[in-house]
């Protein structure tokens, strides 16, 4: 196959699916319009400084319309999640966590993130992104998936806290957080790349005094691969900006940021009631599944965001299949989900689907793994969806 028929490919195939990948979710077509516009083309560095013995404005020559559109992207945002500063600039979430942390950490500072082990991004890990910047990685413990132990973060006096993981079900008691964080004199920053679309409608309260809220554009948010940055601090917002010019990442990607303010726009009229739907939809499935005997983890409430989190052992126990497995066997029926245990549901309601729809394809999960062939009701589902989402309806 050439590359064009891969691609053409891909694109017929994932369109009878169902995507229940917790990290991912669709782009409109004007999204996806943007994101290939001549802009993917071209370069765009505002300077508005001295360089090399010349005040410089930008770098580079036709860029007018390229600032327009990242000036109306940290607009946008900043009404969005109602921050006095928006950097739409970060070509990754990563990335984002980068400028971040050179911003308000330096060498041999402590810095506290959830582990892996509990959920927790392994780019925090020591081997990792401390590494790079000659931090101490201590671990952050939470319990039942939402409780931070603030006591440790008493005990053990970092320098930077950080809030956010991969496995994300519950917002945590952040109050507590800061109000310990500010008796040590310590940052407090909150990586919502999992459920930063979920940030307006009010997932997390007291989220408006971290110091820095950062994170992937692609995940419960609709938007493009990439990433973000909002804070209400002047100084820490400018300090991240130098670090996003010839430090963390040169060129910032101006179609990305086009895409990216499409979506905020399609977003808005959308953006205080989107968490409300996702959050039905993940409980509906969740209590489906549970009801089933595919056990979920937190019993009961289960999950206040996008993420289910299927207990592993149980699947071992009760079905003989491991996580992989699990994943495999949807994955032949047409239902996508990731190779960890963990079913999203923030495409599908983007796309609008309701809590009926979650109940029949929870039965379609459960067939699936008893070895029951339900590709044609995946298949007949995937395809009855209108095209439009919950931005452009």
């Amino acid at each position: 196959m050439r590359s064009l028929e891969i691609v053409d490919a891909h694109n017929k195939y994932r369109i009878k699916t169902l995507n229940l990948q917790a990290s991912e979710n669709y782009l409109s077509h004007n999204v996806r319009w943007a994101l290939a516009s001549d802009m993917a083309s071209r370069y765009s560095m505002v300077f508005d400084a001295t360089v090399h013995g010349e005040f410089v404005h930008n770098a580079y020559g036709g860029t007018r319309f390229q600032e327009k559109i990242t000036n109306l992207a940290s607009e946008l945002a900043s009404e969005i999640f109602k921050f006095s500063y928006a950097n739409p600039k970060p070509i990754s979430g990563h990335v984002a966590a980068m400028a971040v942390l050179l911003a308000l950490s330096g060498k041999g500072d402590k810095i506290m993130a959830i582990p892996p082990e509990l959920g927790g991004y392994d780019g925090y890990s020591q081997g990792y992104l401390p590494d790079m910047f000659g931090l101490k990685f201590i671990p952050l413990h939470i319990q039942n998936g939402r409780f931070v132990d603030t006591d440790s973060i008493m005990d053990s006096k970092p320098k930077l806290i950080i809030l956010g993981a991969s496995y994300i079900t519950f917002p945590y008691n952040l109050k507590e957080v800061i109000e310990v964080a500010q008796d040590i004199k310590a940052h407090v920053v909150y990586d919502a790349s999992h459920v930063l679309g979920l940030i307006p409608g009010g997932f997390q309260e007291w989220i408006e005094e971290c110091d820095v809220v950062y994170g992937s554009t692609h995940k419960s948010y609709p938007g493009p691969q990439g990433g973000i940055i909002l804070t209400n601090h002047r100084e820490i917002h400018e300090a991240i900006e130098r670090n996003l010019t010839w430090r963390v990442q040169d060129n910032y990607h101006t179609n990305r940021v086009a895409a990216l303010a499409v979506s905020l726009e399609e977003f808005k009229p959308v953006s205080l009631i989107y968490w409300s739907r996702v959050k039905e939809n993940s409980k509906t499935l969740a209590t489906k599944l549970h009801s089933l005997g595919i056990e979920i983890m937190y019993p009961h409430d289960f999950t206040e965001s996008h993420q289910i989190l299927v207990d592993i052992s149980s699947l071992k126990s009760k079905f003989g299949i491991s996580a992989v497995q699990f994943g495999e066997m949807l994955e032949e029926n047409g239902i996508i989900v990731d190779r960890v245990g963990r079913i999203g549901t923030a495409e599908l309601t983007w796309k609008g689907y309701v809590p009926q729809d979650m109940e029949k394809i929870g039965e379609m999960i459960y067939r699936a793994i008893q070895g029951d062939d339900v590709s044609h009701l995946v298949q007949d589902m995937a395809e009855k969806w209108d095209g439009k989402t919950l931005g452009n309806l």
